[in-house]
C-alpha cells in the first residue's frame, strides 16, 4: 500500500488573482511567475529625459540638504554631550579627552553610567551605550580634524598625544 503526496498544488492555485484591497492598483499576482513588467498607473507619462533630470536633482538636493542637516544636528549633540560630560567631570576638555582614551571599556561603561544616572533623567531615551558611542564619536571626529595639520600642534607646542 502506497500513500501518495502531491508536491505541486493543484492547478486551481496557479491561476492568475486580482488584488482587491488596493484601488490603484493594475497588476494581476501570477503564482509561481515572476511579474517582467511593472504597471505604475499613478506616475505621469508624458515626461522628457530633461524634466526627469530636473526632478531627480531636486529631489536628490533634497535628500543631500536632510542628511547634512542630520549630520549637523547629530555632531552638535556630540559636541553638547561631551561638554557636559567634561561638567559632570569638573575636568577640561582636553583632560576627558586624555583620561577617556586611557580608560579601559569597564571602566567607560561605569563613569558613563554614573552620568546617565544622574545628568539622563532631562533626556529620555539617553542609554549608556549611546553615550559611550557619541563621546567616542565625538574624539575620533575631534583627532581626525586635527590632524590634517600634524605639523601645527608641534609647531605651537602642543603635546603629540592629544
Amino acid at each position: 500500500m502506497a500513500i501518495r503526496i502531491d508536491l505541486l498544488p493543484p492547478k486551481s492555485l496557479q491561476q492568475p488573482r486580482k488584488i482587491l484591497n488596493h484601488p490603484f492598483s493594475t497588476t494581476t499576482l501570477i503564482t509561481n511567475r515572476p511579474n517582467k513588467t511593472h504597471n505604475i498607473p499613478c506616475a505621469k507619462r508624458n515626461l522628457s529625459d530633461t524634466a526627469l533630470a530636473l526632478d531627480l536633482a531636486v529631489t536628490v538636493e533634497k535628500i543631500n540638504t536632510h542628511l547634512e542637516q542630520k549630520e549637523k544636528a547629530m555632531k552638535q549633540s556630540r559636541e553638547f554631550l561631551f561638554t557636559e560630560l567634561c561638567q559632570y567631570l569638573s575636568l577640561k576638555e582636553e583632560e576627558v579627552n586624555k583620561k577617556w582614551r586611557k580608560m579601559k571599556e569597564e571602566e567607560k561603561w561605569v563613569l558613563v553610567k554614573g552620568f546617565v544616572n544622574n545628568w539622563g533623567v532631562n533626556f529620555h531615551p539617553l542609554s549608556v551605550r549611546s553615550v559611550v558611542e557619541m563621546v567616542d564619536e565625538y574624539l575620533q571626529d575631534e583627532k581626525s580634524s586635527s590632524g590634517m595639520f600634524p605639523g601645527l600642534k608641534r609647531m605651537l607646542g602642543f603635546s603629540q598625544d592629544t
